[in-house]
């Protein structure tokens, strides 16, 4: 198969200029670009490169982008995805935006001349303005988040139904003085997790509502950090007045709640009530197991991979909407309130 080196030789010139007039033809003349151009569609060399090209781009490569990798249930998704895209003879290849449209915008535009067959996205606030900022000629599968301005196929968990669990199962051990701790409610699944808990207290008979206490926070690290603060300073209020019960919004918030009540030496569930919203492999694993919302991530990530796979081999019809529901496992974290 011929190469630069005998395009030069054929023509008399150095490989240098062949590959300028390949590569960067206004550093050459038109002439020994026409010159070069010629000898290489006579050897060959042309359709070497359309061959390639071809290769290169005929993929069946589908991207998934996750909110935080630092975080165990991004990581279950890509895996749920992966899996069951590779059964399929797809690839993935992953990408995470940690909140912020000015990533998740860069990403698609590089991904751009992959070819990607479809797209799984775990998607910011702002995805509606980023989609409509880029060609996006591929089916499209949100997942964990929906979003009410575009008709996408959706696969998400009814995070209002998880929270109203987690609040009713503390009250129905006895607990009046329940925390919620909160990231920001910018992010989806936050905000639907607080709107189940305001969901209860307006139907609750009790006069003691659930406290929101909301992180201006997205990351791990600093959800975390947050968690550990605000906990901190509530467990440092009167006896009397202090939670009885803490429920985390996601796994880094339980771990930083967690931190604070270890290093102030609070028992659990003898001090105070703990509930993670999600299961980390840790919850099981801690000392005193914790009480925690099992999410269907696993479920969701399948979900999602199959119905973009079915839209990839052409099917037609309104978009899907699936919503699966979370299960509250109660362990040894929780307990009746301690008189």
């Amino acid at each position: 198969m011929a190469n630069i080196t005998e395009i030069a030789k054929e023509l008399g010139i150095a490989p240098s200029t062949v590959s300028r007039a390949l590569k960067k033809p206004e550093l050459v003349s038109l002439d020994t670009r026409h010159k070069v151009l010629q000898m290489a569609e006579k050897l060959g060399y042309l359709q070497k490169l359309r061959d390639d090209a071809t290769a290169a781009t005929a993929t069946n490569l589908i991207g998934v982008i996750v909110a935080d990798l630092t975080n165990s249930f991004s990581n279950q998704i890509v895996k749920a995805v992966h899996d069951t895209l590779e059964n399929s003879g797809y690839s993935a290849i992953v990408g995470c935006n940690y909140e912020q449209s000015s990533i998740e915008n860069r990403l698609l535009k590089q991904w751009a001349s992959l070819n990607l067959k479809g797209l799984i996205i775990m998607p910011t606030a702002r995805f509606s303005k980023t989609i409509n900022s880029v060609e996006a000629n591929y089916p499209i599968v949100l997942v964990d988040r929906n979003s009410e301005d575009l008709s996408f196929d959706s696969v998400i968990e009814d995070n209002r139904y998880g929270a109203s669990q987690a609040i009713d199962h503390l009250r129905e051990l006895g607990h009046d003085r329940i925390v919620f701790i909160t990231g920001a409610r910018r992010v989806y699944t936050f905000n639907e997790r607080c709107l189940g808990v305001e969901s209860t207290n307006q139907a609750s008979t009790n006069s003691s509502s659930v406290q929101i206490e909301e992180i201006d926070a997205e990351s791990y690290d600093e959800l975390f950090i947050g968690a550990f603060e605000k906990t901190n300073i509530l467990m440092m209020k009167n006896k009397a007045l202090r939670p009885t019960a803490i429920v985390g919004a996601n796994n880094a918030i339980t771990a930083g709640i967690l931190y604070a009540l270890n290093l102030k030496d609070f028992k659990l569930p003898t001090d105070v009530s703990v509930v993670s919203y999600g299961d980390s492999d840790w919850c099981r694993f801690y000392p005193t197991p914790i009480t925690s919302m099992c999410q269907p991530v696993d479920e969701m990530g399948r979900e999602a991979a199959s119905i973009l796979l079915e839209r990839i081999k052409g099917k037609q019809g309104d978009p899907e909407k699936i919503c699966l529901k979370s299960m509250l496992l109660r362990r040894a974290s929780s307990s009746e309130i301690q008189m």
